[in-house]
């Protein structure tokens, strides 16, 4: 201030206050940047907490939440992967399903849909009260035979003797070169691991085309065990099984430690997801050696051991 001698002494006064509240300003600018955090570091520190509460969560053993599934009616074979999914049904499963359509053609009956691979319990008893199959898509049923009408006798007349006596000494017409088919009767029953489709034709309710399939079908599984295996063949109402009786026979059995993926798949009780585990297994681990092993199989439910016990051997 000395060296500026132009101006007042009260110039000089005025200037040094205003040097002074300069430099406070400076000082006071610095501090506060000092003390307040930048966005930056505000961010990871929010980071932090995140993924420390995160890790907290699992260590006390908190489950991530499922997300919410939908329960709506469905055909199996127009519904498409957004529809399947809605149904809580994860996507390799319902690649599984295209596949399923591509190779066999459609789900006939709700019972199909549980050939869908990894499908639970809970899954099934939810969604099969939902199942709609289309008509086109069922097996046809054929109608009913109706019986002929019973023939009502009529007196004859005096007058008319004469014209009787003439169409008893005419030639009969011809009948029928193929006789009605004669079904069994209530109580009547038949082997069907041992009937022809001649024999099966006679059980109320099954025809040639469903004999002709019981048959093929018994002679790709193996033989029956149980009545119940006869209505896996095809369609058919529940009253034909008062008629059929299983015989106990040796059944064709299958071993697995030796067929390949494409011989393990003809067998009706395997699909290409249960072969492929199969002959992955025995590439892992070696020979299969029960029928136990195969519960260590995702591919494989307990009723699927189950109704396949019979037919295999190690």
């Amino acid at each position: 201030m000395r060296r500026l001698p132009f101006f007042t002494p009260s110039q000089r006064r005025a200037l040094l206050v205003l040097e002074w509240v300069l430099l406070i300003g400076l000082v006071g600018v610095a501090v506060w940047k000092s003390k307040t955090p930048s966005d930056s570091s505000v961010k990871g520190e929010n980071q932090f907490k995140t993924q420390k509460s995160k890790l907290k969560g699992n260590l006390v053993g908190e489950m991530p939440q499922e997300e919410p599934f939908e329960t709506f009616p469905f055909d199996p074979n127009t519904a498409d992967s957004s529809s399947l999914l809605r149904l809580g049904l994860s996507p390799w499963q319902v690649r599984a399903i295209y596949r399923y359509r591509a190779k066999h053609g459609r789900y006939h009956t709700p019972d199909d849909f549980q050939n869908v691979p990894g499908l639970t319990v809970e899954q099934w008893e939810r969604l099969k009260p939902y199942i709609r199959i289309a008509p086109q898509f069922r097996y046809v049923e054929p109608p009913p035979r109706r019986s002929a009408p019973a023939k009502v006798q009529v007196p004859i007349q005096r007058e008319e003797q004469k014209e009787q006596t003439f169409a008893a000494t005419a030639p009969a017409a011809p009948r029928d070169s193929f006789p009605r088919q004669e079904k069994l009767k209530p109580g009547q029953t038949i082997d069907i691991n041992t009937a022809d489709t001649a024999m099966l034709k006679m059980v109320p309710g099954i025809g040639s085309k469903r004999a002709a399939r019981i048959v093929a079908y018994r002679k790709t599984l193996g033989g029956f065990v149980s009545v119940e295996q006869a209505m896996e063949a095809t369609e058919m109402p529940d009253s034909v099984l008062r008629y059929m009786i299983v015989s106990p026979v040796a059944v064709t059995k299958i071993n697995v430690n030796k067929l390949s993926v494409q011989q393990l798949m003809k067998h009706p009780y395997l699909n290409f997801y249960q072969a492929k585990a199969i002959n992955e297994y025995r590439r892992n681990h070696g020979e299969l050696r029960s029928v136990e092993e195969l519960s260590h199989l995702e591919a494989f439910r307990p009723t699927d051991i189950d109704r396949l016990q019979p037919y295999v051997e190690f």
